[in-house]
């Protein structure tokens, strides 16, 4: 059987300017040096990523080969091309050698004695340090740069309303794209809101900077950007790459820094409003009657759980005339773009609520359903339940949390108010994503027998819970039963879960299912 050899390249920024190791020069030597060996070449993985973190999806892919026993051999042109941080070379050599494999590279040779080892951990020092080198010298030229008055990252593209000049380093007008930005401010401090102004721009086939359509976030985005009164701020934040440990991978955290640490940029950009025309949006965003306008002025116990049959989009709130009509809605029959917008009618509250209690009340009106239903449910295993149960709820969370970015793009929820709802969605998602990692299967059910004896008293008590439910013990009931619903103004589908209830050992849910007219 012939040697099976992965190869992995991976190039960088500072790697290409530095010494031209591109992906493919890397490729083709390594290749070339398993060829002379006599190996065969299985794979070949590339990264253009950073060697600093380990969570690249080259090494990912590596990584999985390995942990499958199909390597025999990885090839890499060079210590710092596997990565630049010693540690990480010393857990993927430690992961290498327990498959059974071995590493080489094109550029070094090393033993595998304690000697050799010793030196690949030194080489890997020196690559991280050569590391640190690079950012500190590219980070001290870049604030140079800045202090002569010289944009340090023009890429050539900039944002709408100007374009970049390569020769001076600074931003020039844009001058067609500057009067639509013009507009936006002048428009939105009148009085108009970002959705409104989004549907103008695209009815009058105005294109947004990408060329595409114009959304009320992008325009949030560029009235609350103070480069167009002719402000550049260097180092205003920095990008930090953390562990999150509930998640299981990196992610990317921006934070302020502080404002000793600014740099201004004199003279980079030129202004396209005034400091004066800024300032009057900028109390308008920040404005709390505007803020709290999201804000539900009546109880609506159906919300969060509710979807519009004809589209699928989630139904919230709405009152006409100062509360006398009240309503639910698809969030698209009325904010977003024009062009995207749901026909459904609005749905009256205490209809589609009475709709509810009804079709709850006829489904357990006869426990014979739900006993046919759990007498189905004992011949699976107890585990599969619950993860099933699990992934519907962090489906429903996931929904919210489109939800979320819905509403503040239509500009109907404060930008503070989407950081804590985004907060507090994402911890109740890593709880339920880790306990369905961790849940084993369950060895006892509950008796059928007890089960036939039980769930009718339990279901008059929810009968007669239901009849008295008011808006308050409604929502209560539904977080219950964890139901969820599509609606129109003809009908209303629910489904939810009935907890079969023992004791606390037992966890066991039955689905229910209901379609009230």
């Amino acid at each position: 059987m012939s040697t099976r050899c992965v190869v992995y390249s991976r190039v960088s920024t500072d790697a290409q300017e530095r010494d031209g190791t591109s992906l493919d020069s890397q490729e083709r030597a390594s290749i070339e040096l398993a060829t002379s060996r006599g190996w065969s070449v299985v794979r070949s993985i590339r990264d253009a990523a950073s060697g600093f973190h380990l969570d690249r999806e080259g090494i990912e892919t590596l990584r999985g080969l390995l942990h499958r026993g199909e390597v025999d051999v990885v090839v890499a042109y060079a210590v710092d091309r596997l990565s630049r941080n010693q540690n990480h070379i010393g857990v993927l050599f430690d992961e290498i050698e327990q498959a059974g494999a071995r590493l080489e590279f094109v550029t070094e040779r090393f033993e595998d004695t304690a000697v050799g080892r010793f030196i690949l951990a030194a080489r890997a020092f020196i690559a991280e340090v050569e590391r640190e080198k690079i950012v500190e010298r590219t980070t001290r030229g870049k604030a140079e740069r800045a202090r002569g008055g010289r944009l340090p990252q023009g890429t050539g593209r900039g944002i709408y309303g100007y374009r970049y000049d390569v020769e001076s380093g600074t931003r020039l007008i844009d001058l067609s794209q500057a009067m639509v930005v013009r507009r936006l401010f002048e428009e939105f401090a009148d009085g108009r809101s970002c959705n409104r102004l989004a549907n103008d721009l695209n009815d009058e086939g105005i294109p947004a900077f990408g060329g595409g359509r114009w959304y009320p976030l992008t325009i949030r985005r560029i009235l609350l950007n103070e480069t167009y009164v002719g402000r550049t701020i260097y180092r205003r934040t920095q990008v930090q790459k953390v562990r999150d440990v509930a998640r299981g991978r990196w992610v990317r955290r921006v934070t302020e820094r502080p404002q000793d640490e600014w740099i201004e940029v004199d003279g980079a950009t030129p202004a396209i409003v005034s400091a004066e025309l800024f300032e009057r949006v900028r109390q308008r965003l920040e404005d709390p009657e505007r803020k709290n306008r999201g804000r539900a002025s009546f109880e609506y116990p159906l919300r969060g759980r509710l979807r519009c049959e004809a589209c699928g989009s989630a139904m919230v709130g709405q009152t006409l005339l100062k509360g006398r009509y009240r309503y639910y809605r698809c969030r698209r029959s009325y904010a977003g773009p024009r062009a995207d917008r749901c026909e459904s009618p609005y749905v009256p509250t205490e209809l589609l609520e009475d709709a509810v209690r009804t079709a709850l009340v006829d489904l357990v009106a006869n426990p014979e359903t739900l006993l046919a239903e759990t007498r189905q449910r004992f011949c699976a295993d107890p585990a599969t339940t619950r993860r099933d149960s699990l992934d519907r709820e962090i489906a429903d969370i996931e929904a919210k949390q489109r939800r979320l970015v819905r509403l503040f793009t239509a500009g109907d929820l404060p930008e503070s108010m989407l950081a804590e709802e985004s907060r507090a969605l994402a911890e109740r998602r890593a709880r339920l994503e880790s306990e369905r990692a961790n849940i084993a299967p369950v060895a006892t059910q509950m008796s059928l027998e007890v089960l036939t004896t039980r769930m009718p008293r339990a279901l008059e008590l929810i009968r007669a819970w239901i009849s008295e439910a008011g808006a308050e013990r409604l929502e209560l009931l539904l977080e219950a039963l964890n139901a969820h619903m599509t609606a129109s103004r003809q009908s209303v589908a629910i489904r939810g879960e009935v907890p079969l209830i023992e004791s606390a050992a037992y966890e066991d849910l039955v689905t229910i299912e209901r379609t009230s007219a």
